[in-house]
């Protein structure tokens, strides 16, 4: 049975505001190529020396620890797969996505990425719109980011877990009853 066989279960994840708090900088105090080199010998994978050593520094540095768990636990618990919508996903390919989500043993669940797009008044929203259109199979889903709430609202007002600066325990409690209680279909795929 391939993917597209099975139902699916999604968590469509940003990444600012999401995994790394704006606030959170520390990349900047370390040495980024020694990082890398870090990587790449601890994951016998010198694919990480083709990778940006400040977005390295900023999931090994910068991810809030925390959310990274949180996450970790809806995907564990929900059989959930990642589908990437943040800005992150323009300029980087699905492999290397995963290579990046490997730092914290999340590349398992990364599965996907949304396609750029989106125009006014939806954009964000309507990438995801566009994305479970051509995925019938997905079941269940969830929205977790910390922007577009107009367009969320409108297009997916029962789906969107809305966080202020990373996921917290009260954003993976909503996210929890999303996914236990939503089941997609019909109309639910996006109102207009």
């Amino acid at each position: 049975m391939n993917q597209e066989e099975r139902s699916r279960v999604v968590i469509f994840l940003d990444i600012d505001g999401v995994l790394q708090p704006p606030m959170n900088q520390a990349r900047f105090k370390h040495d980024l190529e020694v990082l890398r080199r870090t990587i790449a010998e601890d994951f016998s994978d010198g694919s990480y020396f083709d990778l940006d050593e400040y977005d390295l520094g900023a999931i090994y540095y910068d991810w809030d620890k925390e959310a990274v768990e949180l996450l970790r636990n809806l995907c564990q618990d929900f059989g959930a797969e990642i589908v990437v919508i943040s800005d992150w996903r323009r300029s980087k390919s699905v492999d290397q996505l995963k290579a990046y989500f490997r730092i914290h043993h999340l590349d398992q669940y990364v599965t996907d990425k949304t396609d750029e797009g989106g125009t006014a008044p939806y954009y964000r929203a309507g990438e995801v719109k566009a994305y479970l259109d051509l995925h019938p199979s997905i079941e269940r889903f969830v929205i977790i980011d910390d922007g577009y709430r107009e367009s969320y609202a409108i297009l997916f007002p029962k789906q969107l877990v809305q966080t202020r600066s990373r996921i917290e325990a009260a954003d993976e409690m909503c996210a929890r009853q999303i996914l236990s209680s939503f089941k997609n279909g019909g109309n639910d795929r996006g109102a207009r």
